[in-house]
């Protein structure tokens, strides 16, 4: 097991790239029935053909029209017609775990690489797609698929690579004649000169997503000592040293001074706005997140552009955090063999093109970066920084055991609100930590 953490994270350390159930009442079943029945006749019809339908899960309800237009696309060509399920994250997480031991399994899921997957892998979940990988991994750029595997399987293909970095607003850019900030305390002097002019500092708060709660601790820590980090994800330094307590510190400071958007604030919908009128100056995700502020009406360099956040001491230099977001087969899925078939499919240059123009994502090598300096120039801007970054680090989500993440989000959410709080969460994150590590062979 001691191997396995080694292999997989020395492989993120230096692997680089250029991210209780509930159910739907009546009529929004009604009405999901409904476009489903709708899109494959309206395949059947188009090009006369036998369309099979397979269920494509995911967590992502802003992304549902795209994941209905890949569906129709992959019934049109491939003749498999994917039907995109949405449910919100902690829900989903359950979901799928629960459904992967049955046949209710979906053939297509999106799910969470690293120690997420590393558990589905070791319950016999999840479809071997090495074969697959041999017929169409020529279409993904080099070092991906060992990203994917797993002791020697390869379990998934990748939906998004993303980098993590702050988006800031040039509306308030623009208002204050700055540029972004290239020390810890530029930044901080800017957090400052923003709230004391009305707005809004840092926009990633509770909102409807507490998944996000993990990106302001993992800035810090990085950008204070990225051994630090590194050391605290693989279990060889505690929740209570001095260095993860100065990190909760430098938080609770932001806080107390109100550096941050309202906590109600949602990242997919009031948080483009604001970076788009001004009232928010920063909004730290992945890469993923220029996708989401294009939907909102926000026009790349004109509306937005980004940083990577300054490093606090000499030891937070050259990093920068990063996901792959994998899309897997559910090996018990009584539509496992469309899901192969679907994966085939999603190598294809068509599908490529789709994943570009409506989501901005390039996992394929089919859009070449002329395309996506044209089409998205702040992308080819944060793709072009990387090599100034060459300490690529696998983000919070994935970089560490599940039992450990899900205590550290869910302290976070509190952190947010009661920062005064900090040690006594910290040692809540310890507890769950002393009894997760051991059984990872970790001597904790």
């Amino acid at each position: 097991m001691k191997k396995f953490l080694l292999i997989f994270l020395t492989l993120f350390l230096i692997f680089g790239l250029a991210a209780s159930l509930v159910f739907a009442d009546k009529e929004k079943k009604a009405d999901k029935k409904a476009g489903k029945k709708e899109a494959v006749e309206d395949v059947k019809e188009e090009k006369k053909v036998k369309v099979r339908e397979m269920t494509l899960y995911h967590d992502n309800p802003e992304f549902q029209e795209f994941w209905t237009n890949m569906g129709i696309a992959s019934g049109e060509d491939a003749g498999v017609l994917a039907i995109p399920v949405d449910l919100e994250t902690n829900v989903y997480m359950t979901r799928i775990k629960v459904d992967l031991t049955t046949s209710r399994a979906p053939a297509v899921f999106k799910w969470w690489f690293g120690y997420p997957a590393y558990e589905l892998v070791k319950a016999d979940l999840l479809m071997d797609l090495s074969d697959v990988w041999d017929e169409v991994g020529h279409n993904f750029p080099v070092g991906v698929r060992e990203a994917l595997t797993i002791e020697g399987v390869t379990y998934a293909f990748p939906f998004v690579t993303s980098y993590w970095i702050w988006f800031y607003s040039k509306a308030v850019y623009n208002k204050f004649d700055l540029e972004p900030p290239e020390t810890w305390d530029e930044f901080m002097d800017q957090l400052a000169l923003f709230e004391k002019n009305g707005i809004s500092g840092i926009g990633n708060t509770v909102g409807k997503s507490n998944w996000t709660s993990f990106i302001v601790p993992m800035e810090i820590l990085i950008r204070l000592n990225v051994d630090a980090y590194l050391d605290l994800m693989a279990g060889k330094i505690h929740w209570t040293d001095p260095k993860v307590v100065e990190m909760m510190e430098i938080w609770k400071d932001l806080l107390d001074k109100g550096y941050f958007a309202p906590m109600d604030a949602t990242y997919a919908v009031d948080q483009p706005r604001m970076l788009k009128e001004g009232s928010l100056a920063f909004a730290p995700y992945g890469d993923w997140f220029g996708g989401i502020l294009q939907d909102q009406g926000l026009v790349p360099v004109e509306d937005y552009g980004v940083f990577v956040l300054p490093a606090i001491n000499p030891e937070g230099e050259n990093a920068i955090a990063f996901e792959i977001s994998p899309l897997i087969v559910g090996k018990n899925s009584a539509e496992a063999d469309l899901g192969v078939e679907w994966m085939k499919w999603y190598g294809t240059e068509h599908a490529a093109q789709i994943l570009w123009e409506q989501r901005r994502f390039a996992p394929t090598v089919h859009i070449s970066p002329e395309d996506i300096a044209k089409d998205d120039p702040i992308l080819a801007e944060v793709i072009g920084m990387l090599d100034d970054y060459p300490r690529k680090l696998i983000r919070w989500w994935e970089a560490t055991p599940v039992e450990i993440r899900t205590q550290s989000v869910d302290a976070f959410n509190t952190m947010l609100v009661e920062p005064d709080r900090y040690m006594e969460l910290l040692e809540s994150i310890e507890k769950v930590a002393k009894e997760t590590w051991p059984n990872f062979g970790v001597d904790y």
